[in-house]
């Protein structure tokens, strides 16, 4: 199971601004042991950025976690895009052993707000579970350092980086982009290349599992093709998307090189790259010219219904020998 990240109890190890760079999944161990077998109401003193808060842990049973809760506005991770597929870490281990790990957060009114733990939190909405928060009494630079320290140990997309940097160079730094890449420490073709890929129609970056699967250069890549020829991109978006809905499955690979390709073929011209579909859980079928692949798990499929397609099969197998005897 993926865990998110934690915050060591340690005098010489407090959190602040400047630490979040630094990778998040060495102190994952440390804090599943201290705070695991926590209860709701118990309680744990953890460093943030210097200052040391205590922290409540509250339970939220699965029904209520959509309303009892929200994400900081702070929070960079596009939410509509938490779906069952960018989720698809997560879900399995709630569905069995539920949240393991607790995510972070403050109470505002009657409601937690959540700095770090958004995915968690939707996936204990999405499979019904308890969802545990470790609730405490943070200021907003707080609550943008467990962000960002969540942020740091599943990373966001370029889509969703190149949101914020377009908010900060607009509003804190008067275009001057220098200053941004220097303030965030990185260089500035990289914040370029996610301001353009964060120019993106939401319908483009929908198409993919999750947005983390659009890397910045290609992202900046097909942002200039739309640019050039929207109702192309456009059209061919749309046609991916219903097919995507009617269980066609694309590789991050195949849908860059299916929006790239429209503007070498005319409308309707057949591709050359295989395309998947899946009925169901399990069953995928792989479609190229003029053969069709079957892929069957049987974990997942009745022994019944492949039977069924065994005898379809086997029917064709006796037909076909019946002609050749004639």
């Amino acid at each position: 199971m993926k865990r998110a990240p934690i915050i060591p109890k340690s005098s010489s190890a407090q959190l602040t601004t400047s630490q979040v760079a630094a990778p998040a999944a060495p102190m994952v161990d440390s804090l599943i042991a201290r705070v695991g077998a926590m209860a709701k109401g118990n309680t744990v003193s953890l460093p943030v950025c210097g200052r040391e808060v205590k922290f409540v842990l509250e339970t939220i049973s699965g029904n209520a976690v959509e309303k009892s809760t929200r994400v900081w506005a702070g929070n960079e991770r596009d939410q509509e895009f938490l779906t069952e597929d960018a989720l698809d870490d997560l879900i399995p281990s709630f569905l069995v052993n539920g949240q393991q790990n607790p995510a972070f957060g403050r109470k505002v009114g009657d409601c937690i707000e959540v700095a770090d733990g958004s995915r968690r939190r939707m996936t204990a909405i999405l499979t019904s579970s308890e969802y545990r928060v470790l609730v405490g009494d943070l200021d907003d630079e707080q609550m943008d350092s467990l962000c960002k320290l969540g942020n740091d140990y599943r990373p966001t997309s370029a889509y969703e980086r190149g949101k914020r940097y377009s908010f900060r160079l607009d509003n804190e730094f008067k275009g001057n982009i220098s200053a941004l890449a220097e303030a965030e420490n990185i260089s500035r073709k990289i914040i370029t290349r996610c301001i353009n890929t964060s120019k993106l129609p939401r319908e483009v970056i929908a198409l993919f599992s999750h947005p983390g699967e659009l890397s910045a250069r290609a992202g900046e890549n097909l942002s200039r093709l739309f640019n050039d020829n929207e109702p192309l991109i456009q059209a061919k978006t749309r046609e991916l998307s219903e097919k995507r809905k009617s269980g066609f499955v694309f590789e991050p690979e195949e849908i860059i090189q299916l929006l790239t390709d429209v503007l070498k073929t005319s409308i309707g011209a057949p591709s050359s790259s295989p395309v998947k579909r899946q009925f169901v859980s399990g069953a995928i079928a792989q479609y190229k010219g003029n053969k069709v692949v079957f892929s069957l798990d049987r974990s997942k499929i009745p022994p019944h219904c492949i039977e069924q397609m065994e005898e379809i099969l086997e029917r064709l197998q006796k037909a076909e020998a019946d002609q050749l005897s004639k």
